[in-house]
């Protein structure tokens, strides 16, 4: 399996798994439905500022089921300032979350044996 990681911009390498804890924080991050559902249209149509959110709110929720605590601030001076990594932090976060969506609905529908 390969090993996703985001570099920050304070050194350190962020290692991205999606789990039930990382949906849990994104969920409560008031303004992530409204860029998400943006992004969906249209990535190229996110301006800098919405990709350095939408990329924060990713870092943060990431962080906090790490069990790092950390304001959303504190993941807002995390992002990568350059637009190349902004977008692979995006596209690394989305591949994990297809992944996980994929297993729990796998998981769901298994039929239980007789």
């Amino acid at each position: 399996m390969k090993e996703n990681f985001i570099d920050l911009t304070d050194g350190t390498r962020l290692s991205v798994r999606v789990n039930f804890g990382t949906i849990y924080y994104l969920q409560k991050q008031k303004g992530f439905y409204r860029i998400q559902k943006k992004a969906e249209k249209n990535k190229k149509k996110l301006t800098e500022e919405e990709s350095f959110e939408l990329a924060a709110y990713v870092i943060y929720a990431i962080l906090r089921s790490n069990g790092k605590t950390v304001g959303f601030d504190e993941a807002l001076s995390l992002v990568p300032p350059d637009t190349e990594q902004l977008e692979k932090v995006l596209q690394v976060f989305q591949e994990e979350y297809d992944r996980y969506v994929k297993k729990k609905q796998a998981q769901s529908s298994v039929m239980p044996g007789k």
